[in-house]
């Protein structure tokens, strides 16, 4: 049975709290009387508890006489999961639910009102011109001694408390005061009047340190918001040497220096990949306490059971330049019964500068996850491979337990007037780039990460949830390091607390020039997708959508507001929903395996091939699928497609990389080497502006319900390419003895025609020279 807790605090303006009760119910069941327990600093308080087998958002309570002489009205409250306690705020003669002490205090009935308690919220502009600061913020350590800076302008009292090691239940060995900034000043580099500070000359090594942060009538415990390393369950802060961080071998480079990033963005094809998934399959050939981890993902020689290199090696030799590590910082984790980390992607932030524990070779010794990473990442650049992060700035796994709640609470977040939370991403608290410190702890960190770590750019997951100016602010911040670091993300329309015109969204594309969006009209008219739950067609499985593949191949300048090529990033397969085989296994269950491959191998082919930036899922090109049947004799089961199509939680039997697969598709992957090679090689399918793209490339056929596509590139070199999905081979007629084939995946290698379910790149032979 699941049980909703509801910690209920009451303010009567009269300070009369004589036989009062509650009365509680929710739908369909009769109420119940409860009682207050207390006296506390809002009133009374009392706790709720509502059980119930089913789900419930909500529930309703009366304040009221014991006697029923007087009562108030019907609070609706709105309840969090079960495993999370709802605390409210309800005054009397206010009908409003209040979901923060700070915006209740501000109400008119509230005996000691305080109108500017909320103002971080509602008036945050007025709110940052007081107390914002531009300077560092976090720990630093200089030979012996040590700095800790806390943004906390609202606190009453902070104090730095230091524990005897980094493990999770380790004895505090020292408390200290920290100091408040005296400092007001309009120049917000020197304005410390919300800084708290501690300066010790200790020896702290592998100790961990955590804020008591003091409020009027609360206080918590934090770790630092700005924490590079965490004890393993990433709740406590640690404190590491320059020298613990430091790897052999591993070297920052920027600028110039950094040769393996691409002078020309539109050259990229991005390989996705989770850390774990990559190397947790006994396929994988990975030693068994690297599986799954940093190490593991870059490990050499390793070969799957019929002794093909998968992996690192097999990455190199695919030939992406660009690996996309889903998100890899500290997450919320939760623990099966042997105490192990249970799998996650990732989407759940606790610490966005920690990298996660579970991926580190050794996850209680703080800094090995840092040197794993870098170890890791030193390997992939010298391979030539860009280093992209999956970073989810858009919310955090829980307010409840957030080191910006507890140090500052209510201001990095979007807020209503009742102080509940604003939920535009869908899974939790949306926070608020628009605020000046949030802003500065996003362009902090994305620094950190570029400057510590060398990473070579950023995907923003639900990116449509930060604002414009952020978004140019963090791209301006990367330009001074380096112009070629790589910024994309999700541009999705969504939530409510910033007007349409101020949302990083695809909309808005122009507006933020050399930012990149996935390609979701793209995606939909190549491969389809999943809607609401069903499942809709797009090009290789014969829906009419010529027209939109046609402007696609252009650059999709007439399918949004680009204004260049490398704002498109175009995709069919990616971590969320169905993999590319288990879309189309569903849409044409009676394709044998052939029909299928070539279906995948069409779809991710002419998605490597339009211009604009390209991304792939890794094991997209050998049919990785999702889909394990659950059923007694192995059956796929509706709730097996459910998963597969959102498997963030599901086991690794359902996430990791099959590396088996390889012997079964090796055609395809050859085929889809060739397509990613000209990709990156040759100019004519990789233009920087839209200009070049119109003078150079034609649509010469894209009858709408044809199935068929042909364009043309004249440039150095002149490319025919054919689309084909129509159910019939083309012929080439008196074309044949002038093409000659650079790519294609027809299975008979006949010199008249192509298959159907083909994407063939032929250069022609007799084309003079533009």
């Amino acid at each position: 049975m699941l049980d909703y807790k509801v910690l209920v605090h009451y303010h009567n303006p009269k300070g009369d709290y004589f036989s009062y009760d509650m009365w509680q119910w929710q739908m369909n069941k009769w109420g119940q009387e409860s009682s207050f327990s207390k006296l506390d600093y809002f009133g009374i308080q009392g706790e709720l508890s509502f059980q119930t087998w089913d789900p419930l958002d909500h529930a309703h309570v009366i304040i009221k006489r014991s006697d029923w002489s007087s009562q108030s009205c019907d609070y609706r409250i709105d309840l969090l999961p079960p495993h999370l306690r709802t605390e409210v705020w309800l005054i009397e003669g206010d009908h409003q639910v209040y979901y923060s002490l700070q915006a209740a205090t501000t109400s008119h009935q509230y005996s000691r009102r305080r109108p500017h308690n909320f103002d971080m919220a509602l008036r945050p502009d007025y709110f940052d011109e007081c107390w914002g600061y531009q300077g560092w913020l976090g720990h630093r350590q200089t030979g012996e001694s040590h700095t800790f800076k806390l943004w906390a302008p609202t606190a009453k009292k902070v104090e730095l408390v230091i524990y005897q090691s980094a493990g999770n239940e380790a004895p505090v060995y020292q408390t200290f005061p920290m100091e408040k900034g005296t400092v007001y000043s309009q120049n917000h580099a020197d304005n410390t009047i919300g800084v708290w500070t501690a300066e010790l000359t200790e020896d702290l090594a592998g100790k961990a340190y955590q804020y008591h942060v003091s409020f009027e009538y609360r206080n918590f415990y934090s770790r630092d918001p700005y924490t590079i390393a965490t004890s393993p369950d990433g709740k406590r802060s640690a404190i590491l040497t320059a020298e613990e961080r430091q790897v052999p071998g591993f070297h920052v480079r920027q600028g110039r220096e950094a040769v393996w990033r691409l002078d020309n963005p539109n050259q990229a094809v991005i390989y996705e990949m989770h850390i774990r998934d990559f190397s947790k399959s006994e396929s994988s050939g990975v030693a068994g306490r690297l599986s799954g981890t940093f190490l593991g993902a870059c490990q050499t020689g390793t070969e799957n059971h019929l002794g093909q290199p998968t992996g690192f090696d097999y990455v190199r030799k695919l030939g992406v330049n660009v690996v996309q590590l889903q998100p890899i910082s500290d997450r919320h984790k939760d623990y099966d019964q042997t105490g192990q980390v249970t799998y996650n992607w990732g989407y759940d932030p606790q610490n966005y500068n920690a990298p996660e524990t579970s991926f580190s070779s050794n996850p209680a010794d703080p800094a090995q996850a840092i040197r794993d990473l870098k170890t890791m990442i030193q390997a992939y650049h010298d391979a030539g491979i860009s280093v992209t992060l999956d970073v989810v700035y858009n919310h955090i796994y829980s307010t409840y337990d957030s080191a910006f709640q507890a140090t500052v609470p209510d201001y990095y977040y979007r807020m209503n007037a009742n102080g509940s939370f604003q939920n535009g991403t869908g899974v939790g608290s949306e926070t608020a780039s628009e605020h000046e410190m949030f802003r500065k702890f996003m362009i902090d960190s994305l620094l950190y990460w570029v400057r510590e770590f060398n990473i070579d750019g950023f995907r923003f997951d639900l990116m449509g949830i930060h604002d414009v100016e952020t978004m140019n602010a963090i791209r301006q911040a990367m330009d001074e390091v380096d112009p070629r670091i790589l910024l994309y993300g999700e541009g999705w329309d969504m939530g409510t607390g910033l007007m349409p015109e101020d949302k990083a969204k695809k909309d808005n594309a122009y507006q933020m020039p050399r930012i990149a969006f996935f390609n979701d009209t793209e995606r939909d008219a190549v491969k389809g997708a999943e809607v609401y739950g069903g499942l809709k067609a797009g090009f290789v499985s014969g829906q009419a959508t010529e027209d939109i593949v046609a402007k696609s191949i252009l650059g999709s300048s007439e399918l949004g507001s680009y204004l260049l090529p490398q704002q498109v990033l175009n995709y069919v397969e990616a971590h969320d929903n169905f993999n590319l085989h288990d879309l189309l296994a569903d849409l044409h269950p009676d394709d044998d395996e052939l029909t299928r491959t070539k279906r995948i191998e069409l779809a991710t082919a002419m998605n490597l091939l339009m211009q604009g930036m390209a991304f792939m899922e890794l094991g997209q090109e050998f049919s990785r699928s999702k889909l394990l049947g659950t059923g007694a004799e192995g059956q796929i089961l509706a709730s097996d497609r459910e998963r597969a199509m959102n498997s963030y939680n599901a086991p690794d039997a359902v996430n990791q990389v099959n590396w088996d697969l390889i012997s079964q598709h090796q055609d395809s992957i050859d085929y889809i080497k060739d397509i990613i090679h000209l990709k990156k090689t040759a100019k004519e399918f990789s233009y920087q502006t839209y200009e070049d793209i119109y003078k150079h490339v034609f649509v010469k056929s894209a009858e709408q319900g044809s199935g068929l596509i042909i364009f043309e590139i004249k440039d150095e070199q002149h490319y025919e390419i054919i689309f084909n999905a129509s159910g019939l081979p083309y012929y080439l007629a008196n074309d044949a003895d002038r093409l000659r084939l650079v790519a294609g995946n027809s299975r008979h290698k006949k010199p008249f025609y192509v298959e159907n379910l083909t994407a063939t790149v032929f250069q022609v032979l007799d084309a003079e020279k533009t």
